[in-house]
Order: structure tokens, then C-alpha cells, then sequence
């Protein structure tokens, strides 16, 4: 039923402490997919590099995994693994910074993907003294910056570990929990050799801890009672079908809550929701709810739940947000448990039109002006009118020129408004309304439903 009051739609007031600063991807799967025959589509449905397409989207900096010898596992195709060598990271890096992007390592000090469920060490390392695998976490550490910096891609960011929220550099296949001071001194170890790195090579490299969005407080005080405090960044993972979040609220209120009592940044290093249930390939996919977030499973709900996180990030003062594994469509590519793609669902490009973009990819495009620090943002509000289809606007001093710019970023209407702005002749979708006044852009976001 058609509501027949005026309806608070949204209301951005930006702190100018939160103007948009990284939203981007990691795009760690991108070179195996390209190799196995996956191909990415531009809006023309022409065939694009990846690296090339999310920079022209917006996106401003990539984010690559790295495993210390992935070939010790052996992948669904009976093949040892290849993929997240440093080797394969460097490409990463090199397209990524060359189409202008930030970069962000996530250094996972096991052979194969780490979580919270294993922090397996790399097979070399098994058996080694605690003297010597502190030696050898410094030696690695330092080894990858250098051959990074080498090849003119050195990342802005590294994270010591990948989600480590029970143990970190473990003998054991399933993590074996906290051991106090041995962990600690791993991390330290590590963070140590960042800082050497830094000061020998006068750059200025970022270090974070990795938590998932639970256990992030519990954790930050843990380390800091255990005397892990030498780095800048919390990143934090949120999946919401994993996620005892109820709202994002919630989000806003750990990253607050880290910042006040650590005085540390905090960043979305991971986040991931479907778009469809559908499947475009026989790999089963891994997500497919929003868990206990209300956003519908379509490529509008999976926009309109990107945008609402990025914009909680950046209200609370996070650093902002990286997508991950939107490049993960399907192709020849195999990992350990399955080949194709069991995230094509969750990804940034629609597998029934041939690997076209979605909507969701307009959040990298309007980032920065929907962030932007503007003295005439909080004076400007907008309701939408649901009985007359129009959107009303207060807070304007004199007649403004608009557009109306739809999901795709594609140009819908134009004119010049002071209190309304006639919406009869669109379809019912997520819109955005840029006001184009003599100092910057305003840029608001409603539906028309």
C-alpha cells in the first residue's frame, strides 16, 4: 500500500572529519580467472581488463591475498595450486597501480587460505624452534616488502595475518587458540620488521590487525592487555550471512568504539552479500542471505546494502570499505574445494548477461561526492512523496539546477528545483538527485517505489 504521508527518506550529514577516502576491491582471484578463461564486460558488454574497468568505476584502491607456498595444496583439477604467489601478487599490484589504485597486502603466513577456523604456518616452518620461527616471520616479512618495492608496488597498507581472531601462525591444520607471550611476539615480530622496512627505505607502509566484526573489541583489548600495540589499522570483516549483527548501526558502533578507546583507524577489509540464489556454474555457492539484515537478494539489495555500509563507515570516521572478491566469476579456475566460482552470486558482474556489470558498482562512483566535505549538505533534506510521486526538498535558498542519475549512473532527468521535483515519468528503483549549486555538488540518494 502506497504510503499517504511524507516519508523521511534520507538525510546525509557528513562530518567533514569523513570525507570518502578508499572503497575499493580485492581482486585477488582476478589473474586466475583471466587465465582460466573467465572475461569481464564493460556496461557495452565489450570484454575490459578488470583492473582498468574498477578504476573507470571509482573504485580507488585493490587489495591481494598472499600465500607463502600455495603449491604444497593441491586443488580440485588435481593441481597444485598457483595462485596468491608473490609472483601473482605483484601482477596484482602492478596492473592495480598502474591504473592509479592504492594497494592492500593481506599477508595470510600459511601456504593456503587462513581464517578464523586455521592459522596453519607454512610447511617450512613446522618444527622450528620459537627463536627461529620469530626470525623467520621478520626475514619473510622483510623479503616480500623488498621484492614489492623492487617492482614499484608496494603496498600502502599490510595486514600481519587474515582474520586471526584464535591464533595466529599455528602447527595445527585447525587453530589451537591464544599463547601468551609466544603469539604476541609473533606479531610484534612482524609489525617490527614493517617498521625496519620503513625506516630503511624511508616509505611510510601502514600495518593492521585483522578481526572479524564479533570478535573486533573482545580482540582489541586481548592484544592490547598482551602488548600488541605497534600498528595503525583494525580491519575488520563483516559478512552479515556470518554475522550476529542486527543492524549497521551495530558496525558503526564497533568502529566508534575502536577508534575512541585505541585511537586507531579502522577499515572494512571484507564484506559480502548476493545479488541473486541463483548459480552460474555446478561450484555450490557460499553465500546466499543477508542474515539478519532486511535488504532484498536482487542487484538493487546488493547496492543499496554497499552504499548504506560505506556510508555508516565513513559517519563513524572508518577509513572506508573494500568488496571482497567481487572479481570472482566464473571460469576454468580451480581452488581446493571446487571449480568456477561458489561467490559469482556475491560478485560485481551479472553471469546471465555474459558478465556485464551491476548496479552495485555506482557506490565506487559516487563515493566521493556523496562523502564530500560540503557546508551545504546538512541544510539540505529530501522526502519523497509517495501519493504524488514527487520528491520535496527543503534548505534551498534559490532555484537549483538537478539531474536524476539512476543505479547504472546512466542520466534520467534534469531541471531546476527549489522545493520539488516531479518523479511520475521514472520507474521504481534506487536514484540519485545531484544538485548543482555554485560550490559543490550535492549528491542524495532516494527510492522510488
Amino acid at each position: 500500500m502506497k504510503k499517504l504521508l511524507f516519508v523521511f527518506l534520507l538525510f546525509l550529514s557528513i562530518n567533514a572529519t569523513s570525507q570518502c577516502q578508499l572503497i575499493g576491491a580485492d581482486m585477488s582471484y582476478a589473474n586466475s580467472v583471466l587465465a582460466n578463461g573467465g572475461v569481464y564486460k564493460n556496461d557495452q558488454g565489450v570484454a575490459q581488463n578488470p583492473y582498468s574497468l574498477f578504476t573507470e568505476k571509482g573504485a580507488n584502491i585493490v587489495r591481494a591475498r598472499l600465500f607463502h607456498t600455495p603449491a604444497n595444496q593441491m586443488d580440485y583439477c588435481g593441481n597444485p595450486s598457483s595462485m596468491n604467489t608473490l609472483e601473482d601478487v605483484t601482477s596484482t599490484f602492478v596492473q592495480a597501480k598502474n591504473f592509479g589504485m592504492q594497494l592492500q597486502l593481506s599477508v595470510h603466513y600459511g601456504d593456503y587460505f587462513n581464517d578464523p577456523s586455521k592459522q596453519k604456518m607454512p610447511n617450512v616452518w613446522q618444527g622450528l624452534s620459537q627463536a627461529v620461527l620469530l626470525d623467520s616471520i621478520y626475514n619473510y616479512t622483510t623479503k616480500v616488502l623488498t621484492h614489492l618495492h623492487n617492482q614499484n608496488a608496494l603496498p600502502n597498507i599490510i595486514a600481519i595475518g587474515n582474520e586471526t581472531t584464535w591464533g595466529f601462525v599455528d602447527a595445527t591444520a585447525t587453530t589451537n587458540g591464544w599463547s601468551w607471550p609466544v603469539d604476541a611476539d609473533k606479531f610484534n615480530r612482524a609489525l617490527l620488521a614493517v617498521d625496519h622496512f620503513n625506516a630503511t627505505h624511508g616509505t611510510t607502509i601502514k600495518k593492521a590487525l585483522h578481526f572479524t566484526d564479533s570478535t573486533a573489541i573482545w580482540l582489541a583489548g586481548l592484544f592490547a592487555n598482551n602488548g600488541i600495540s605497534n600498528f595503525d589499522i583494525y580491519g575488520l570483516s563483516f559478512y552479515p550471512e556470518w554475522s550476529s549483527v542486527t543492524s549497521l548501526n551495530q558496525i558503526g558502533a564497533i568502529i566508534s568504539s575502536l577508534k575512541t578507546t585505541y585511537n586507531k583507524e579502522v577499515i572494512i577489509l571484507e564484506t559480502g552479500v548476493p545479488w541473486t540464489t541463483a548459480a552460474g556454474d555446478s561450484y555450490a555457492n557460499i553465500l546466499n542471505t543477508y542474515g539478519n539484515l532486511s535488504y532484498p537478494i536482487t542487484p538493487i539489495g546488493q547496492q543499496s546494502y554497499f552504499y548504506d555500509l560505506v556510508q555508516m563507515v565513513h559517519q563513524r570516521g572508518g577509513m572506508g570499505v573494500i568488496y571482497w572478491a567481487p572479481d570472482w566469476i566464473t571460469s576454468g579456475h580451480c581452488d581446493a574445494w571446487g571449480q568456477g566460482s561458489s561467490y559469482e552470486n556475491v560478485s560485481f558482474f551479472n553471469f546471465s548477461t555474459g558478465n556485464t556489470p551491476l548496479p552495485i558498482f555506482s557506490v565506487f562512483e559516487y563515493c566521493s561526492e556523496l562523502t564530500a566535505t560540503n557546508p551545504e549538505r546538512s541544510t539540505v533534506k529530501l522526502y519523497y512523496q509517495f501519493q504524488y510521486e514527487r520528491l520535496v526538498l527543503t534548505g534551498l535558498d534559490s532555484p537549483t539546477p538537478y539531474t536524476i542519475i539512476d543505479s547504472n549512473g546512466r542520466f534520467v532527468h534534469h531541471g531546476k528545483t527549489q522545493n520539488e521535483v516531479d518523479c511520475s515519468g521514472i520507474t521504481k528503483r534506487v536514484y540519485w538527485l545531484k544538485l548543482h549549486g555554485n560550490k559543490k555538488p550535492i549528491t542524495l540518494k532516494f527510492l522510488k517505489d
